[in-house]
């Protein structure tokens, strides 16, 4: 699965290759929330839930797995793609400190650079 997470720019290899992980920080709370909601409905609807952490009102985290497994999937790549195209504001501030070279303003949705 190693090359098509390659194709995810935005995901992380763990170092056990057992999970890719993504965050990012949300121009505030509502968008952060507005994220999760749609994930949720995502992740609903594909069966696959995510982990998900929401710290200092808008820094937001997402881990993928497998866990019947106990590793990575096609499923879980499936699912962090179709996460990807989530309309996301982001925090300015963040994506200039961070350098965040994946992650890019088009009309107020993510778009790759």
């Amino acid at each position: 699965l190693s090359p098509r997470v390659r194709a995810l720019p935005r995901w992380t290899l763990s170092e056990d290759k057992r999970k890719i992980s993504t965050s990012f920080v949300a121009r505030n709370w509502a968008e952060a929330m507005k994220y999760f909601n749609a994930l949720s409905v995502i992740a609903e609807e594909e069966g696959h839930h995510p982990d998900i952490s929401l710290v200092n009102y808008r820094t937001v985290s997402v881990e993928l797995t497998t866990h019947a497994v106990g590793g990575l999937t096609l499923p879980d790549l499936v699912l962090a793609a179709k996460l990807d195209a989530i309309p996301v504001e982001y925090s300015q501030k963040w994506l200039r400190d961070e350098g965040a070279s994946a992650y890019r303003q088009v009309d107020g949705a993510p778009a790759m650079k």
